[in-house]
């Protein structure tokens, strides 16, 4: 006989007063991930901290808890995020399994340092969304604002790991230092898709500017209309699913021995 399996599902509706105020203040959940509530009653959830601004709060003085099934692992742990969650930071900073669903538009650092699990946004993310992903899924049914899945500020590295789908738009420097992993955008990438990439594919179904400055590693793909930098250089074409690509090397501009960098363009 097949078991079935448990969840356990964590509702956590932001509170209207939170956002109520002329100047909406940042509430920052990075300790709101399966991880950290695998085990928790409710009462526990709402006791755990999170950051209002510069003060801490309890979860329960900032959102509505509710808790439905039971877990054996975290793996088995779904959070859905409610509410006005435009200035909500770091949903599933950090995760290592589970499931968290916000229902909405969300606000920077979403997925950023994830190692597993996944992580739906039924909206659109903000900037440094999946910043130096190293494992999980991150899905953005929306658009993505700058910098996805880049290195933040004084890091040298970017995404290692892990799947991210924007089913929209993405900003500029997606995917800047990225050493591995995989990106797919349904759309328009902004310029500088793959700025100096180390690793992993981008592909990108829209149209994208400026691809692949300074990469040294890795392949991007692109279906759609293309501005080119000078310093790439054509190498033949080559059959992607059923489709033909001009394929390019670079960046040159990074000397020779260091271009090894694969930019495919599709045919028009």
């Amino acid at each position: 006989m097949n078991e079935v399996m448990k969840m356990q599902t964590i509702r956590l509706k932001l509170k209207e007063h939170v956002m109520s105020g002329v100047a909406k203040i940042p509430v920052e959940v990075d300790s709101l991930t399966p991880d950290n509530l695998f085990g928790k009653n409710e009462a526990a959830i709402k006791a755990v901290k999170v950051w209002w601004g510069n003060r801490q709060e309890n979860t329960g003085d900032l959102f509505d808890v509710s808790v439905e099934g039971t877990a054996g692992s975290a793996g088995e742990v779904k959070i859905i995020f409610e509410g006005d969650l435009t200035r909500v930071k770091h949903i599933g900073d950090g995760m290592k399994a589970g499931e968290i669903e916000a229902h909405g538009d969300v606000d920077m650092h979403c997925g950023a340092m994830m190692e597993g699990g996944r992580v739906t946004v039924k909206g659109n993310a903000d900037c440094w969304a999946g910043r130096e992903m190293k494992g999980g899924e991150l899905i953005i049914q929306g658009d993505a604002a700058d910098n996805l899945c880049a290195m933040y500020r004084g890091e040298m590295t970017g995404m290692t790991g892990g799947k991210v789908t924007v089913e929209g738009n993405a900003g500029e420097c997606v995917g800047q230092y990225m050493a591995g992993g995989e990106i797919l955008i349904k759309g328009n990438a902004d310029v500088l898709a793959g700025y100096a990439m180390r690793g992993g594919r981008i592909v990108i179904e829209g149209d994208a500017a400026i691809p692949g400055a300074d990469m040294i590693k890795g392949d991007i793909i692109v279906k759609g209309e293309v501005e080119m930098l000078p310093s790439f250089k054509h190498v033949g074409v080559e059959t992607i699913d059923g489709a033909q690509y001009d394929k390019y090397l670079g960046d040159y501009a990074m000397g020779e021995k260091k271009a090894k960098g694969t930019l495919y363009v599709k045919k028009k």
